[in-house]
């Protein structure tokens, strides 16, 4: 099962298309691919209240806590909106997952299974009421429980602090993964009994030697008994009969995992080395799931990585994706961009909406999606993330444009304006990626990217020869120059 569409009303930044909340349109609708999904596009143009979205309606493994606040609801003019809603669409189940949501699943129009997911919210005297229902129409039913938590997706923040993440304390998200795997889940003994872990044995072995250290080892025994002495000849009643002890009293699994860290053995490790390690432990906890959604949010995968690992990573999520389930990742990098395929890419534009680029939603030709993709690099990515695009033919053009732009005072970075240099003439290979495959819509400014594309040539003269099978009348004029003046 995988996330293939979520629908926003009045969430944030998107509003409603229509007049009443209730039969209005969705202000938003992103469509997800099965395995990678790469949200590109410049600050402020909706990928966090994307991915926000989505962990308000399924929350996250690490539970932490998630409330709606009153910024949360779409500012119209001067006014909060009252009402939101947030519908996330799943697909793609097997039978084994289908079974874990009966009361809920639904089928779409190819009679494949479905299941609907609504957040919805009203405001009210001061107060958020949300409510979370799931179903086969709009009305739904309560989802809780089991369910519920089958469907909790995991989460790495942007500029995330993977060191507190892998570190030892009540919190600790390496104590929830690692109580996720099999080899640390309860276990029963022939009797019904709840059998001790390996763990469990080896701790209260330590913790008896430490026990016995402050009882009768005089160095450690001098502690206890001078914090006695304090406690019962000056903090107690007269009479009463209770006496201090320093041991290790809680020997439970979940307690052990608790004190565990994840290092990397050698040296101390900067935050791109503490980031790789996360993310390794994530997908451990991916790899040993078997059942329910497999989906990880990744905002900003680039955060402290240096390029060579970004590639690394990205590559390796590609290539894993059918084990490790649906990856919707956001990123400001060019290199990530030019290394992702582009039926993966979505752009997403201020006040206009997400638009996959995929070959179903735009007029390039698979052909030329193929040819893209191969050239695709850092430099020529930057068409993704750019407010406005200037193609050019060749190096001259390239050196001249932005010159030329600061001679007259309109300094292509101050406007969101990439040059890109395609190096052929090959510009419909390139251009026709804005253009969105339904004609009818074009002109609509919620289906329209946004984005003006300029193309630059070089103004070549064909040689005479080109000419020969056009009529008189329609060929350009020319002039034969005299060789012994002009060679």
């Amino acid at each position: 099962m995988y996330l293939a569409e979520l629908k926003l009303w009045n969430f944030r930044k998107y509003g409603i298309n229509g007049d009443q909340f209730e039969t209005s349109e969705p202000g938003l609708v992103v469509r997800f691919e099965k395995g990678v999904n790469v949200l590109v596009g410049e600050n402020d143009s909706g990928k966090t209240a994307i991915i926000d979205a989505i962990r308000y309606v399924l929350k996250t493994q690490s539970q932490e806590f998630i409330q709606l606040e009153d910024k949360d609801f779409h500012k119209d003019g001067t006014e909060r909106t009252s009402e939101l809603k947030i519908e996330c669409t799943f697909s793609g189940f097997s039978a084994s997952d289908a079974g874990h949501f009966l009361e809920w699943i639904g089928f779409d129009d190819e009679k494949k299974y479905q299941l609907k997911i609504w957040l919805t919210a009203k405001r009210k005297d001061n107060s958020i009421y949300p409510k979370i229902s799931a179903g086969a129409d709009v009305d739904g039913t309560y989802m809780e429980g089991e369910a519920r938590d089958l469907l909790r997706v995991i989460y790495l923040k942007p500029l995330r602090d993977a060191l507190s993440e892998m570190t030892h304390g009540r919190k600790s998200r390496l104590a929830q993964i690692l109580k996720s795997l099999d080899v640390f889940k309860d276990r029963k003994d022939e009797h019904g009994k709840k059998k001790k872990h390996l763990l469990e044995t080896h701790r209260e072995s330590y913790g008896n030697e430490v026990n016995d250290y402050f009882t009768t080892d005089p160095s450690g025994s001098v502690v206890k008994d001078t914090i006695n002495e304090f406690l019962t000849k000056d903090f107690l009643f007269h009479g009463e009969d209770r006496k201090a002890a320093i041991k290790i009293d809680d020997n439970e699994l979940n307690e052990i995992l608790r004190e565990l860290d994840l290092v990397l053995e050698e040296n101390k490790s900067g935050l791109g080395s503490l980031n790789l390690l996360c993310m390794a432990a994530e997908l451990l906890h991916l790899k040993e799931k078997k059942t329910g959604l497999k989906l990880t949010l990744i905002e900003e995968l680039e955060a402290h990585l240096h390029p060579q690992y970004q590639l690394r990573v990205i590559d390796f999520i590609e290539k894993n994706k059918k084990e490790y389930g649906q990856f919707i990742l956001t990123t400001h990098s060019t290199t990530l961009a030019s290394k992702i395929n582009l039926e993966n890419l979505i752009i997403c534009q201020k006040d206009r909406g997400a638009f996959p680029m995929g070959h179903k939603y735009t007029q390039l030709e698979q052909g030329d999606y193929q040819f893209l993709q191969r050239f695709l690099d850092a430099t020529k990515a930057n068409l993704f993330f750019a407010r406005g695009v200037i193609i050019v033919e060749g190096d001259a053009e390239n050196l001249l444009i932005p010159t030329i732009a600061e001679i007259i005072g309109r300094p292509l970075h101050a406007y969101g304006v990439s040059v890109v240099n395609v190096g052929s003439t090959a510009f419909k290979r390139y251009a026709k990626i804005f253009l969105r495959k339904d004609k009818d819509d074009v002109a609509h400014e919620k289906t329209w990217l946004g984005i003006p594309v300029s193309i630059i040539s070089d103004l070549d003269i064909r040689s005479f020869e080109y000419y020969e099978d056009i009529p008189d009348g329609e060929r350009p004029k020319y002039w034969i120059c005299n060789k012994k003046l002009y060679g």
